[in-house]
């Protein structure tokens, strides 16, 4: 979506009297403001994020004091907006590394948080009434993630216990994971072997694309020649 298009849903947000602290940061004409001590001061250089759901129109700030000069002494964290109202601040270590994938209803939500490779996915429920976000469940995963309908989601998921495959420690063992929020349950759709790692690298219409990436011999995962790349297409299992 292009930015304009949110730019006249968030003109004029006056959040004055909603409860926020003595800093916070409120999106204005579709820029990031940081309110502090009553004077507003536009960050040019950072931008506001948006999503598009049945709940409403979705839009987040990440606050980091590291993402920009303007964010020098904030409090790092997620600041949450459903159609121009503050909903809540989530505080969040080095939010600036995090991304956020809604549900279609908007009711809940994905925040991954991390490096490319390994990063803590945190899936969370949503109760907009009483401006609480909370966090159900907790996954070590790589890479994006991906919703397949209001209550599924996929992604890379990263056994962490067994440690690295090779001994730069830059391969970790990745396998295709799915999430039911309504049976609360883990499947492995295809899961890592000695020899073989996938990573999710898109979805589309109940098809997911995967990287495998494979070896002849486990110890060769120590050398980036003897690695094999495939793209591979897997049929997202029916619900129930």
């Amino acid at each position: 979506m292009k930015r304009r298009l949110f730019a006249a849903l968030l003109v004029c947000l006056l959040f004055a009297g909603a409860g926020l602290a003595a800093e916070s940061y409120v999106i204005r004409d579709g820029k990031v403001c940081r309110v502090q001590d009553g004077k507003e001061t536009i960050l040019e250089d950072d931008e506001p994020q948006f999503a598009n759901t049945d709940a409403g129109m979705w839009g987040w700030i990440l606050v980091d004091p590291e993402l920009s000069e303007g964010m020098k002494g904030s409090k790092s964290g997620i600041y949450f907006f459903l159609n121009s109202e503050p909903v809540t601040f989530l505080p969040m270590k080095e939010a600036a590394a995090c991304m956020m994938e809604f549900s279609e209803t908007g009711e809940k939500m994905l925040i991954s948080c991390g490096t490319e490779i390994k990063q803590d996915l945190g899936y969370y429920e949503i109760d907009v009434a009483n401006k609480k976000i909370e966090k159900k469940k907790s996954f070590v995963s790589a890479g994006h993630s991906f919703w397949t309908d209001p209550h599924r989601f996929l992604f890379t998921s990263v056994d962490e216990k067994k440690g690295a495959r090779d001994k730069a420690g830059d391969q970790l063992w990745d396998s295709v994971a799915m999430y039911d929020t309504v049976f609360e349950e883990l499947s492995i759709l295809k899961e890592a072997t000695e020899t073989k790692d996938y990573f999710i690298t898109g979805y589309e219409a109940g098809n997911i694309d995967v990287s495998e990436s494979s070896v002849k011999d486990q110890k060769d995962w120590n050398n980036p020649d003897k690695i094999e790349y495939k793209d591979i297409t897997i049929e997202t299992p029916a619900a129930g």
